[in-house]
């Protein structure tokens, strides 16, 4: 796939950023998105802390070379190393939650989905964190059947360092928290907490006091002010226009001043919700429907970046694979959603193994939090390729009850000719 694909301007918007970082730190020791001193060896760029630094730090050791194909070539090939790492961690996450079968199913569908796949082509976050976080899943729910501690430290060491690839995860070691504290025993919960939570929080810590020593203050809000702000149009246009859509931020006269400021952005959605509360109310409610969407909205089918070429586009069995996916997807979504409601019902009331139990509740804990972070800020489809491989696990719970609840009514039922 990596050999075979072309993209059109690799080092463009994000890429460009994450790829500056890297090399500001090879050739000048400091931590800046400006891309101008790659070009320019007198250049000597000034610090920020507009991008977290886990996925830079990802591109630090390939930066050896100042030929930027062949460092996006080499990169690409170990992303396509760890997409496919990603596959048999899903698999283990799903013996653990479902069952092997369940498991099998929703490898298979991380492996064949061209939304992830395709990642692996970019200079982008999505691959290497989806990496993290399922490995971060997979501790956890090792963690919960042998409460090992050297494996709750792992799980918060990797979901720290996830939260370092994308932020957005930063608040999800309180949800893990309380999830803990409301399911294990007395003698354990506390421990169990700190195991997990003190190695996240250092770790993150370390980010934070950078900025702090640097730069003055702990983080950049511009970010968290773009994801508030791109996510407070309805149907992501601005005022119903066709031609906004995907981008109607820049649009809106007022656009400008409400990325400001987090007060302004803020005060802005407030408003618009008192103007038209029942409008802003409908969008805010739907956002999951866009958040799970095929298409990108900023991108290209399932590129996110525009490709010159690719084997969706030239090979009949990669098409076909991406017309399937393509069909299935909508039932995979709501599957998922059924899956992570069911998983709270009464235990007496599921048909599910005890051992199974925590892992799948801790599975549609983090599906939860994904959603709801992304209702606040803006549900692009791109944000919910990295939790792509929870919703084949959370799908395939639906499935395993109702063919568990058959097995049981059929070995209830007695054969003819039995008394």
């Amino acid at each position: 796939m990596v050999s075979v694909t072309e993209i059109e301007t690799p080092f463009r918007a994000d890429a460009r950023q994450y790829t500056a970082y890297a090399y500001n730190l090879r050739l000048h020791g400091i931590y800046s998105k400006d891309f101008e001193s790659l070009k320019d060896a007198n250049h000597q760029p000034e610090p920020d802390a507009f991008r977290s630094p886990g996925y830079p730090i990802f591109l630090y050791p390939f930066t050896a070379t100042r030929q930027l194909d062949r460092f996006a070539i080499t990169v690409f090939y170990l992303q396509a190393i760890l997409s496919t790492a990603t596959i048999a961690v899903v698999y283990c996450i799903g013996r653990r939650a479902i069952g092997p079968v369940g498991a099998s199913a929703a490898a298979a569908l991380t492996a064949i989905s061209p939304h992830l796949i395709n990642l692996n082509v970019y200079l982008l976050t999505e691959t290497l964190f989806t990496f993290f976080l399922t490995g971060g899943i997979a501790f956890l729910v090792s963690s919960i059947k042998s409460n090992r501690a050297g494996l709750w430290l792992l799980s918060g060491l990797t979901l720290g360092f996830a939260a370092l690839i994308k932020p957005t995860l930063q608040y999800y070691v309180l949800f893990l928290i309380v999830f803990i504290l409301i399911h294990s025993g007395f003698q354990r919960r506390i421990r169990t907490s700190l195991l997990v939570g003190i190695p996240f929080s250092i770790l993150f810590s370390l980010w934070l006091l950078r900025n702090l020593a640097t730069l003055g203050y702990l983080s950049d809000p511009t970010l968290t002010i773009n994801t508030l702000h791109h996510g407070m149009y309805p149907q992501f246009m601005y005022d119903g226009l066709p031609h906004t859509f995907g981008y109607p931020y820049r649009f809106d006269p007022e656009g400008k001043a409400i990325a400001g400021s987090m007060q302004n952005v803020i005060t802005a959605i407030g408003n618009r919700f008192c103007d038209q509360p029942l409008k802003y109310l409908g969008w805010y409610l739907s956002k999951p429907f866009y958040f799970f969407g095929w298409e990108m909205i900023q991108g290209r089918g399932t590129f996110i970046y525009p490709v010159l070429s690719s084997p969706y586009q030239a090979s009949p069995m990669f098409g076909f694979i991406d017309g399937f996916m393509r069909w299935v997807h909508p039932f995979m979504v709501g599957s998922s959603i059924l899956g992570a409601i069911l998983v709270w019902l009464p235990k007496h009331r599921l048909a599910i193994d005890r051992e199974h139990f925590l892992p799948a509740r801790l599975l549609s804990l983090t599906y939860a939090y994904f959603i709801l972070v992304h209702i606040a800020g803006a549900p692009f489809p791109r944000y919910s390729i990295p939790i792509r491989p929870m919703t084949y696990l959370l799908a395939m719970i639906p499935v395993c009850l109702t063919i568990a609840v058959i097995e049981k009514k059929r070995s209830a039922t007695p054969e003819k000719g039995q008394p």
